[in-house]
């Protein structure tokens, strides 16, 4: 699982290296699109969890429904992926204007922006199609971790994105003989790859569970049927690209070059989070197998462990980035403003992965233990509450200092001239502010309070990595 996570955030990575090959206003059209593609790629996950756990579930006892389980699951995905793309694809200019695209679009309009314009709704357009597939993609990929096929399922996620890496050189890379204008070409990659590996997982499913079109009745049950804990999970999901969306209209207030670097930004956090983003597919196995059974000392245990595990590695990676994070963004972006904003964005803002990383991995312990609601309490006070407060008032103090600093130098807001901190100081105080709320959180369920009972058995290191090699 670590080897797919890392395979997937370093392709993203590529991607937006590619993409910086061909300008700053390429890197600030995908950037207002960021929102929206991470919103599919949550949903498609959420969706994945909510199949997963009802497979589990009925694998281990209903075994004969097994297969009318995950056939009808996947047509329920599909279900609805499809309404809520046809509402995308037609909303879709706009949501691109609430985030600030048309603004961005009309100042200094050139041949280039008008261009990049078209090219963007046409991107969008195929993101929408090809959503029903990255969709049983994931759906496919939970399935196969559920039923304990973790290699299988590891192999199918390096080959899509194998043939995205491929796609994107041949189609993104300037100097390649193939290709296309940037967002056209991305439009091809991700259709192509994404309709190709759907439909073999889909082949290599049905083929190893011998699946079958479900019947009215078990569609009439499934749409009749409870859904609080699978709708609040799917909601979770959807925090962090709503997030985005807003950070990102606060950010093209400030400067249209902040939504440009956002496209390395967002991508290069999550390879930064790396370690908290595992633990969230190994540590829920943990606490709620221990947590349900009444090993309240063992849950202790594995919370400390994790927590302490995660401000240490992120506390080193804070640092490093403290020091190397201008030759790091020079050496993967090739605009030298562009580089300067994700630079000092990380010189700030991942000292905040302290708590961001403690806060991925409790919520997800949360759900294992059947709290949904607290975790989703969790997470919107986290992104939505303090982190676009305090984000807000930063920019308000950025937009002061930069006029004052402008006039000084003879122009009015350069960012690329004199760019200040406020903003990014403003996204490091949500984060610690969640911080804070995450240690109310822990005390208030009492959960790193030493047990009353004096069992012997302590959770290790050897049961993390026992419990880390099944399935969720």
């Amino acid at each position: 699982m670590f080897g797919a996570i890392l395979a997937l955030l370093l392709y993203d990575l590529l991607e937006s290296s590619l993409l910086a090959l061909s300008g700053v206003n390429t890197l600030a059209a995908i950037g207002f699109t960021l929102p929206l593609t991470t919103a599919m790629t949550a949903m498609a996950i959420g969706l994945s969890i909510r199949s997963n756990n009802k497979i589990v579930k009925s694998d281990c006892l209903d075994k004969s429904n097994l297969a009318s389980v995950i056939s009808t699951s996947l047509l329920m995905s599909v279900l609805i992926v499809s309404f809520f793309a046809l509402c995308a694809y037609a909303s879709n200019q706009q949501l691109l204007s609430l985030l600030g695209n048309e603004h961005w679009a009309e100042i200094s309009l050139t041949n280039e922006k008008v261009s990049l314009v078209n090219q963007q709704k046409n991107y969008m357009a195929a993101r929408y199609i090809s959503w029903v597939f990255l969709a049983l993609i994931w759906q496919v990929n939970a399935i196969f971790r559920a039923l304990g096929h973790g290699v299988l399922a590891s192999n199918l996620m390096f080959s899509w994105l194998t043939v995205k890496s491929i796609l994107a050189l041949l189609l993104l890379l300037p100097s390649s003989d193939f290709f296309f204008s940037a967002l056209s070409g991305l439009a091809y990659v991700h259709v192509v790859s994404d309709l190709l590996l759907a439909l073999i997982s889909l082949v290599i499913l049905i083929k190893k569970l011998k699946l079958s079109f479900p019947s009215l009745p078990e569609l009439k049950f499934q749409l009749t049927s409870p859904k609080k804990d699978a709708v609040i999970v799917i909601l979770q999901q959807l925090i962090t690209p709503i997030s985005m969306a807003l950070l990102t209209i606060i950010a093209a207030n400030i400067d249209y070059s902040y939504v440009a670097a956002f496209a390395f930004i967002l991508r290069m956090e999550s390879l930064f989070l790396l370690i908290p983003m595992v633990l969230t597919t190994s540590m829920p196995a943990i606490i709620g197998s221990n947590f349900w059974v009444g090993n309240k000392q063992r849950v202790q245990h594995a919370y400390f462990i994790t927590f302490s595990t995660i401000i240490l590695i992120q506390l080193i990676i804070a640092v490093v980035l403290f020091f190397y994070s201008p030759l790091l963004s020079t050496m993967l972006c090739s605009q030298d403003t562009v580089a300067n904003y994700i630079s000092r964005y990380f010189i700030w803002v991942s000292w905040g992965y302290l708590s961001m990383g403690c806060i991925m991995v409790y919520q997800s312990c949360l759900n294992a233990k059947g709290k949904t609601t607290q975790a989703l309490i969790l997470g919107i006070f986290h992104r939505i509450v303090f982190l676009l407060l305090f984000s807000y008032i930063g920019s308000i103090y950025a937009l002061q200092e930069d006029y004052y600093q402008g006039m000084q130098f003879g122009h009015v807001i350069n960012a690329a001239i004199t760019i200040n901190d406020h903003f990014y100081q403003g996204i490091l105080s949500g984060h610690i502010a969640s911080g804070v709320l995450l240690l109310m959180f822990l005390s208030r369920n009492k959960t790193l309070n030493p047990s009353a009972s004096n069992r012997p058995n302590t959770l290790t290191q050897v049961d993390i990595l026992n419990f880390k090699s099944k399935p969720t």
